[in-house]
């Protein structure tokens, strides 16, 4: 059974990493046989320079604020610039069919570099890969049921070794386990449960898709429905990120939950 001092310290380390997504770096010994975790972000080619590729102007400013690659009337991704500065910060890459999303790339701090990459099964979330840490590499993992936020696996000090594991076993009230004697495994003695020890309640939420056309909800594969994409409000100014997933229920909806910050090449 776990002390108080201890019980409250970890809570408090916990709750830190949760709003902030910050901690100190460590080391490991030379007989860790824990697997690291693959930490590099890799961005999916999107052909957007090709001839044959389709460019919209959302905005009339005379710059590609969509730009749709297709091979024959199919379509396989498409870039977009949410802020109209020229640049993409989102990339969206559809299945076989051409009909749902398998994956999805957001640069939500407008750097250049991918903080996120989603990816999608029959186009429902499934996994969702993020950078957090200020490191260039993916430091958190969440896995997702049904659309819903089901588990997270964390890298809080970007050593690629999983020391924080978060189970949602209701939305937004997370168990929150640590491996404090750093031995690659979760100690059940300093888990903690987060709604009970700090007295959260998740906000009542509807889930449902986002109403209105934006970028990414424009029919793909249809020069109609990719000529209606204008942007939406919530697409032109995404909210801000928070790590390494916030306490509230996920919408199964496209919509990203954020991430706070994360770099790639």
């Amino acid at each position: 059974m776990k002390s108080p001092s201890t019980k409250l310290l970890f809570l408090g380390l916990a709750v830190v990493t949760f709003q902030h997504g910050c901690s100190q770096a460590g080391s490991r010994s030379a007989d860790d046989v824990v697997v690291e975790r693959e930490t590099e972000i890799v961005h999916e080619d999107c052909d957007v320079e090709s001839d044959s590729s389709e460019r919209l102007d959302a905005n009339g400013d005379g710059k590609a604020d969509v730009t749709i690659v297709r091979i024959g009337n199919r379509e396989l991704c498409r870039a977009l610039d949410l802020n109209f500065d020229g640049i993409a910060d989102s990339w969206i890459y559809l299945e076989d069919n051409g009909l749902h999303m398998r994956r999805r790339e957001r640069d939500y701090d407008r750097d250049g570099r991918i903080d996120e990459i989603a990816l999608f099964k029959n186009g429902e979330l499934v996994e969702k890969r993020l950078a957090t840490l200020m490191t260039n590499r993916l430091d958190t993992w969440e896995y997702y049921a049904k659309g819903r936020l089901a588990r997270t696996e964390r890298d809080s000090d970007g050593d690629r070794l999983v020391d924080q594991w978060w189970e949602y076993r209701q939305p937004g009230c997370p168990m929150i386990h640590a491996d404090a004697n750093r031995d690659g495994r979760p100690d059940p003695e300093i888990s903690v449960d987060y709604c009970r020890e700090t007295g959260y309640v998740p906000p009542e939420r509807t889930d449902g898709q986002r109403v209105g056309p934006t970028f990414e909800q424009s029919k793909a594969g249809s020069s109609t429905g990719s000529a209606s994409a204008a942007p939406s409000a919530s697409a032109a100014a995404p909210a801000a990120p928070a790590a390494p997933a916030p306490p509230a229920a996920p919408s199964a909806s496209p919509a990203a939950t954020p991430p706070v910050k994360g770099k790639t090449p």
